[in-house]
C-alpha cells in the first residue's frame, strides 16, 4: 500500500496458509493474492533424481559426504553473526578426505560487499578446499540435491533442506526477525542449534540419526507450498492472464536444475601441497596391517586437542610458509619437483628440516619412494587405489605403520601390505611396501 493505493497487480504466495497472514497484515490485498506454488522447491524435488549426477559434477568422490553451509544476508546470517567462524570450524574439524564443504551465500551478500571482498574474506577457506559457487548460477540448487548435511540460518535454503529431508543444524538464527506462526519460526524451534564446543562431526551424526524419524519435522514438511509440482502451470496461467494472451498448447513443465561446472572464478589452487594434520590408528589385518587415517587442514586449526590428539604433520618442503615444513614429521614432494626420486637422499632434507621423520617422493603411478633417517628406503606402490588416495595418503600411512613397526630404526623390512581407510564411507585402499 502507498497513500491508500495498492501497488502490485498481483501478489504470488507459495502456500494457502499465507492468505491468513496477508489478511491480518493487509486485508485490502487479498483480492490480488494468488497461491501459485514454489518453482524452486519444484526444481529441487525433481532434481533429487539426478543426485549422483550433481555429486560427480561438484567433484565428490565415492563415499565422500557434502556439507552445505547456507548463509542468508544481514547480521542474523551465518556469515554476518558472531558465529561467522562456522566455515572455518567445518573445514577444520571434518576430515578432509571424507567431507567437502560448500558455501551457498545469498546474492545480496555478494552484491552488497562485492565479489572481490567475499573472495578475499574466504581466501583461507578456499585454499583448504571450500567450494564457493558464483551467485549468478543455480549451483546452490544442485548442491542441495547432492547434500548429505546442511548448516543453515533463517534463510530459505534451510527450509528447503527440511523439505528435502537433509539432516540440518542451525549455525545462526535470529528469532526476533522471524514472523510468528510462520514455517521458518517452527524450523527455529525444532532444529538443533550449533553447540560451540561439542565436536561438529558428532552433532551432524546425531542429526542424521534422529531427524529422519522426527515427528515434528515430518509435520513441518509440506509447509513451503500447498501446490507441490504445480508452480510452472500456475505461474504461467497467471502471467499469460495478466497479458491477456492465450497459453501455449504444450503443458508447462518444471525446468531441470543445470549440471554445475567446477570452472568457477572463485576456485583457488596453490602450487604447493597443503599442510595436513593427520591422525592414524594402526591394527593388524588378514594380510599385513590396517591403517585408518583422518586428515585435517593445518592452517585452520587452533590447538592440537580434541580431534587432533596424536596427529602428525605432513607438509610440502617448498611451502613458502616455513612453519609447516620446519615442523613436519612427514615431507611430501610431487614428481614434477623431484623427477628422479631414486637419486634423492635423506641428507638432501635433514639439514633444513630437523623435525622430519619421513620423506615421500612421488613416483609415476601415484605411489612413492619413502626415505627414513637411517637411510632405509622403501618403494610404495598401490595394489588397489580408489580416487581419494594418492602418494600423500601413502606417506602418512607408512609413517603411522613405521612408528608401530620400527621400520625407521634399522629393523629389517620385508614386503608388507597396508590396507588404508579414511572413515566408514570411503572405499579402502591397498598398498604394498618393499625395500
Amino acid at each position: 500500500m502507498h497513500e491508500g493505493r495498492l501497488i502490485p497487480a498481483a501478489i504470488v504466495l507459495s502456500h494457502a496458509e499465507q492468505l491468513d497472514r496477508l489478511a491480518d497484515g493487509c486485508p485490502q490485498a487479498l483480492p490480488l493474492a494468488h497461491v501459485a506454488g514454489d518453482p524452486c522447491l519444484d526444481q529441487l524435488t525433481s532434481g533429487r533424481a539426478f543426485r549422483e549426477t550433481y555429486r560427480r559434477a561438484l567433484g565428490l568422490l565415492p563415499g565422500q559426504r557434502l556439507v552445505v553451509v547456507s548463509s542468508t544476508w544481514g547480521p542474523g546470517s551465518i556469515l554476518g553473526s558472531p558465529r561467522a567462524h562456522i566455515l572455518r570450524r567445518a573445514l577444520a574439524e571434518l576430515p578432509a578426505d571424507e567431507f567437502r564443504i560448500l558455501a551457498a551465500i545469498h546474492p545480496n551478500a555478494w552484491y552488497g560487499h562485492g565479489a572481490w571482498q567475499i573472495r578475499t574474506w574466504l581466501a583461507p577457506f578456499l585454499d583448504s578446499g571450500l567450494l564457493l559457487p558464483s551467485p549468478e548460477t543455480e549451483t546452490w540448487k544442485a548442491a542441495l540435491c547432492a547434500a548429505d548435511f546442511l548448516m543453515g540460518d533463517a534463510g530459505s535454503l534451510t527450509l528447503y533442506g527440511v523439505e528435502l529431508g537433509i539432516p540440518a543444524i542451525l549455525g545462526a538464527f535470529q528469532d526476533s526477525v522471524i514472523a510468528p506462526g510462520s514455517p521458518m519460526r517452527e524450523v527455529g524451534g525444532i532444529l538443533p542449534r550449533l553447540h560451540p564446543t561439542r565436536p561438529l562431526l558428532d552433532q551432524l551424526t546425531h542429526a542424521a540419526r534422529t531427524q529422519p524419524n522426527d515427528p515434528e519435522l515430518a509435520a513441518l514438511r509440506g509447509s513451503v507450498t500447498s501446490e507441490p509440482g504445480r508452480s510452472a502451470a500456475l505461474l504461467r496461467r497467471l502471467l499469460y492472464g495478466r497479458l491477456n494472451l492465450p497459453e501455449p498448447a504444450h503443458p508447462a513443465a518444471t525446468r531441470a536444475i543445470p549440471v554445475p561446472s567446477l570452472s568457477s572464478p572463485y576456485a583457488r589452487r596453490q602450487p604447493h601441497l597443503p599442510a595436513l594434520l593427520v591422525t592414524a590408528e594402526v591394527s593388524e589385518a588378514e594380510a599385513g596391517s590396517a591403517v585408518s587415517l583422518r586428515r585435517f587442514p593445518g592452517g585452520l586449526q587452533g590447538t592440537l586437542s580434541g580431534h587432533l590428539v596424536g596427529a602428525h604433520l605432513a607438509a610440502d618442503p617448498d611451502d613458502p610458509d616455513p612453519r609447516w615444513p620446519r615442523s613436519a614429521e612427514v615431507l611430501v614432494l610431487p614428481r614434477e619437483r623431484c623427477p628422479r626420486p631414486a637419486e634423492a637422499k635423506w641428507s638432501d632434507f635433514a639439514g633444513r628440516f630437523p623435525g622430519c621423520e619421513l620423506v615421500a617422493l612421488e613416483d609415476d603411478d601415484r605411489g612413492c619412494t619413502v626415505l627414513f633417517a637411517d637411510d632405509t628406503r622403501l618403494r610404495v606402490n598401490w595394489l588397489d587405489r580408489p580416487e581419494w588416495a594418492d602418494f600423500t595418503v601413502a606417506a602418512s600411512a607408512v609413517h603411522a605403520w613405521a612408528r608401530c613397526a620400527g621400520a625407521g630404526d634399522g629393523l629389517p623390512v620385508s614386503e608388507v601390505r597396508l590396507t588404508v581407510t579414511a572413515g566408514d564411507g570411503m572405499p579402502p585402499a591397498l598398498c604394498g611396501l618393499a625395500p
